[in-house]
């Protein structure tokens, strides 16, 4: 009995120190990112670029997959599947994580079904009318809603987006009715409120930018005003206690290995602080929104439980 005992501590420990042996090796192979949006898209060039840097950083081929369908959720859903053994990770964003769960019952994985790794960045959301709008503020077009029940119109990129969501607690937090205007995506929204074909729209501040001259932003949906719109008030300034961003991150499937998740993380903190990824940041009109795992987690939890809220409440369905 004393000689098993030895023999079991000591086949214990060598399992020990060969674990620890591998993820110290981590990474010997390449790693498969899959990325749920198609080629070319808002997210996919941030995604490539942090991936390049992190190819150094790591020593091994970071193999991008696009895997786009679903509102994102078809690729985040494989990494769900996936192996936990850090040789697929994910690069997804808000809406995949937070709100498609509560949208989506079929989906099988939630917020809980993964590790965080890190946000890559934050795309802080405005909300604009046309240049020419008599509308110069949040409260001008709160007293026009109210006097016009439903009869105002706001944009977003679709049924229980992010920007439909941010639309319903504003409207909600003011206590006025409008009428959903959903479009395929931020290209087709930029076109009915540059036209006037709609009063006001939802947009992210990257696909604001090209249209400054012809749009005019009554607010901005961050705690605190923007150094790249330092002019536009926040909503909170102007009595409606209302925040909302898109953004991006790193995840992997739930039972990875915490030593590979912190390997993981230290090196993306690398790669979105380089001269390079800050440059394309600021190109795209995007500011830093880098949070390491834990922070980046709690985050996500919290909007999650924000959304679901809304989306019970306000009883959003796809079909809509």
């Amino acid at each position: 009995m004393f000689v098993s005992k030895h023999i079991r501590s000591y086949v214990i420990a060598v399992g020990f120190m060969s674990a620890c042996a591998a993820h110290a090796a981590y990474p010997d192979r390449p790693i498969t990112a899959i990325v749920p949006f198609p080629p070319g898209g808002s997210v996919d060039p941030i995604a490539r670029l942090v991936v390049e840097q992190m190819r150094a950083d790591l020593g091994a081929e970071v193999i991008i997959l696009n895997k786009p369908g679903a509102g994102g959720t078809l690729g985040t859903a494989d990494v769900a599947r996936a192996k936990p053994d850090g040789y697929t990770i994910g690069f997804t964003t808000v809406g995949p994580l937070t709100s498609q769960p509560h949208l989506r019952p079929t989906l099988r994985y939630n917020e809980d079904s993964f590790e965080y790794i890190c946000r890559t960045h934050v795309t802080p959301q405005v909300f604009v009318v046309k240049k020419d709008s008599p509308y110069k503020s949040l409260k001008d077009f709160v007293a026009a809603a109210k006097k016009n029940p439903g009869k105002l119109t706001i944009a977003s990129t679709g049924v229980g987006s992010i920007p439909h969501l941010a639309a319903i607690a504003f409207a909600d937090s003011a206590g006025f009715k409008w009428q959903h205007i959903p479009t395929k995506g931020d290209g087709d929204a930029s076109v009915l409120a540059a036209s006037g074909q709609i009063t006001a729209w939802v947009a992210g501040i990257q696909s604001f930018g090209p249209l400054e001259s012809r749009l005019r932003a009554l607010g901005i949906l961050e705690a605190k005003r923007s150094p790249l719109l330092p002019d536009v008030p926040t909503f909170k300034e102007q009595g409606y206690d209302v925040e909302s961003a898109g953004w991006g991150g790193m995840i992997a499937p739930k039972g990875t290995p915490a030593a590979i998740i912190e390997r993981l993380t230290q090196s993306c903190d690398k790669a979105t602080h380089t001269a390079k990824f800050e440059q394309i940041l600021k190109t795209m009109r995007i500011p830093q929104g880098y949070l390491d795992a834990r922070k980046f987690k709690a985050s996500v939890q919290r909007e999650s439980s924000l959304y679901k809220k809304i989306i019970k409440e306000e009883g959003i369905t796809l079909d809509q």
